[in-house]
């Protein structure tokens, strides 16, 4: 099982972060392996590529308590993966960590040094586009609210 881990501090409150990454049809927005989303009960249909490969799955997927949440192949490529998002309240923002594991057929176990580093990558680049769309997304409000004062 390969076990990775990032986070990364968001400068907006826990609430929009959370807004952000609930609206699961973004996932192609910020997730480099995901380019198709289709939205169902209780789940997700995605597609993309991954190592330059076509493929395709579906994922169940629960919100959790922190206003994250958590995905689980129960259809796809990989014996199993699974992955999370996970929000802490701190003092000016949110700490957002984002969670993934791999069960790799037994074929691909020589490939796991190489694919850590490429895996930790692509997550560290999915955190910066959350960052980035999370703290657009909470300037909009913000802008929203002070026009509503007005």
């Amino acid at each position: 099982m390969l076990r990775l881990s990032r986070r990364i501090m968001v400068s907006a409150p826990k609430e929009t972060v959370a807004l952000y990454l609930r609206d699961l049809r973004r996932m192609a927005d910020y997730e480099r392996k995901v380019d198709r989303v289709e939205l169902g009960e209780g789940g997700v249909e995605a597609s993309g590529r991954f190592l330059g490969l076509r493929w395709s799955g579906a994922f169940r997927v629960e919100a959790t308590r922190d206003g994250g949440y958590r995905g689980e192949l129960v259809r796809g490529p990989l014996g199993q993966m699974s992955w999370g998002f996970h929000l802490r309240a701190v003092s000016g923002g949110t700490v957002l960590t984002h969670e993934e594991h791999y069960l790799f057929h037994w074929l691909f176990k020589p490939l796991v040094l190489l694919l850590r580093g490429r895996l930790r990558r692509a997550m560290e680049l999915e955190l910066a586009a959350i960052k980035e769309a999370a703290e657009r997304l909470h300037r909009q409000i913000q802008i929203r609210e002070i026009e509503a004062a007005l």
